[in-house]
């Protein structure tokens, strides 16, 4: 089992469920365990747990474990587009409230170093993972009705989450609604669709 997650609360859907045990349906809600983990509930609710791209140094065995910035940013915009999705098919209308966490379940302490463009092996201080989590607000309707506007809330949510590891600013995410094409290697330009890369 994994043992560190990102986590989104809010109202959503996931569509890459490859679960582990067999899903279990009640009255109100359905839960799904493995990749990733998370709960749907019939008022729209949803909660979701994927793993956080965390990796080792392929040079130092015993340093610190490093986050991938980009494409937890890029998570981020997927995890707000299917929140927003699932609470539209639920019916339901008016704010999206969303709550992100980074979250470790192995109960460890050790700081991480963000690394924000890989290829240029640009690797921030050593810092904890935040333990407060990210907040916001949005309209359902706008993210639903406009991509850009998941862009915009999920800029929001990782500015948050990565103040307090040095990130000043997310790295292809845009508070205006782009997503920096530019930035991203082959393979995350391969993987985004529906955007001009």
């Amino acid at each position: 089992m994994f043992d560190r997650f990102f986590k989104l609360a809010g109202e959503g859907v996931t569509t890459r469920v490859q679960p582990d045990r067999p899903v279990l349906v009640g009255r109100r809600q359905v839960r799904f365990e493995g990749d990733p983990t998370g709960q749907l509930h019939q008022d729209g609710a949803f909660y979701v747990a994927p793993p956080i791209n965390f990796q080792g140094d392929q040079f130092d065995s015993d340093g610190p474990e490093r986050l991938y910035q980009r494409g937890l940013e890029l998570d981020l915009v997927a995890l707000v587009q299917a929140a927003a999705a699932w609470a539209a098919e639920t019916g339901a209308e008016g704010d999206l409230m969303l709550s992100a966490a980074l979250h470790r379940f192995d109960g460890s302490e050790e700081a991480v170093s963000l690394v924000v463009p890989e290829s240029a092996f640009q690797h921030g201080p050593l810092m904890p993972i935040p333990a407060t989590p990210a907040q916001t607000t949005a309209d359902l309707t706008a993210i639903v009705a406009d991509k850009r506007e998941a862009v915009v809330v999920a800029c929001a949510l990782v500015s948050d989450l990565l103040t307090d590891m040095g990130a000043h600013q997310p790295h292809v995410l845009t508070s205006e609604g782009d997503i920096l094409t530019d930035r991203l290697n082959a393979d995350f330009r391969q993987a985004l669709t529906g955007w001009d890369v």
